[in-house]
């Protein structure tokens, strides 16, 4: 089992955070704090504490900055981290970022969006 984030989508309605970010690594704690936390931070998090080991990220708008912090990321986290690419982020849902992942499916997966947060009992 592994897990697999949708975070492709550009995150309209956090607008102007994700003028620059995807909406998976908007900040989640106090502004102007610089060791907030992101949404991604949080999922990754979750998803160690339960024991998965191996992650794939849907990335699309500014994914630049997800494949910037993805080893980071891995060490942090403990994880093996694949990022898959939504080339058509902008136009399409988020039906098709999971159509993106489908490989990953085989595998059996725990689904998060990349613009949810919740605690880990969910």
């Amino acid at each position: 089992m592994i897990g697999l984030v949708l975070a492709a989508g550009a995150g309209r309605r956090l607008r102007p955070y994700t003028d620059t970010l995807p909406k998976a690594l908007v900040p989640v704690g106090p502004e102007g704090d610089e060791e907030s936390l992101t949404v991604l931070d949080l999922t990754l998090g979750n998803f160690a504490e339960v024991g998965l080991t191996e992650v794939g990220v849907i990335v699309g708008y500014r994914k630049e900055a997800v494949y910037d912090r993805k080893a980071a990321l891995e060490a942090k986290y403990g994880l093996k981290i694949t990022l898959i690419d939504n080339d058509k982020a902008e136009e399409w849902n988020n039906a098709y970022s999971l159509w993106c992942g489908r490989d990953a499916l085989k595998d059996g997966v725990i689904l998060a969006n990349g613009d949810t947060v919740h605690p880990v009992s969910v």
